[in-house]
């Protein structure tokens, strides 16, 4: 059973208007961001996450590629690596492929937990984000967990309900405290503001 007081969170909230967005991206680049607070957060985060370096060039766009950081990331856990490869390939058939390996699909069953995704999350962003910025990158290492989170979504390892508890979790554990301290998620990225200020 998801716990109420998660589901209802702003995290699980905003997670669900990201991944709404980024299953129908082609829809919104002709609709446009439709106002409300969740979507324009919505928006800027996937922003970022398509300026981020990613090896997936069918989802995810630059239109301002910058250097890419080494994709040697630190665990002992190969399940975690492999996954986390994958991820960053993402495509249509990324499901299909997991499916195909079935050592690697029972692996996954059975490892998967919200530990096991706040150690997968945490090897996506060092991949992407260098190791020596990381502390500086909050928008950036908060778009990469939407990311992680909307592509695990994607897949069917899990409940959706599950992997989007995980992801919120997971924000709230590790961002909250940035968020309010930044005035909560409009004011950390820019919504309302009437300069429009970079969201990096």
């Amino acid at each position: 059973m998801e716990d109420p007081h998660l589901i209802n969170s702003d995290e699980y909230l905003l997670l669900q208007t990201y991944c709404q967005r980024r299953e129908n991206s082609d829809v919104l680049k002709l609709c446009g961001a439709t106002g409300d607070k969740f979507s324009v957060v919505a928006e800027k985060l996937t922003r970022i996450a398509c300026e981020l370096p990613l090896d997936d060039d069918d989802n995810i766009e630059s239109d301002n590629p910058s250097p890419k950081p080494s994709s040697s990331f630190v665990t002992d856990d190969p399940v975690i690596n492999k996954l986390v490869e994958l991820l960053k390939k993402t495509g249509d058939d990324l499901d299909q492929k997991i499916k195909e390996d079935h050592a690697f699909f029972a692996d996954l069953q059975k490892a998967f937990s919200y530990r096991f995704f706040g150690k997968l999350t945490q090897a996506f962003i060092s991949t992407v984000v260098p190791g020596n910025q990381e502390s500086t990158c909050k928008r950036e290492q908060i778009a990469l967990t939407f990311e992680v989170t909307s592509r695990l979504r994607a897949m069917d390892l899990q409940p959706m309900n599950r992997i989007m508890g995980y992801g919120a979790q997971y924000l709230q554990e590790h961002f909250a405290p940035w968020i309010k301290q930044k005035g909560g998620w409009g004011r950390a990225f820019g919504v309302g503001d009437d300069d429009d200020e970079e969201v990096h």
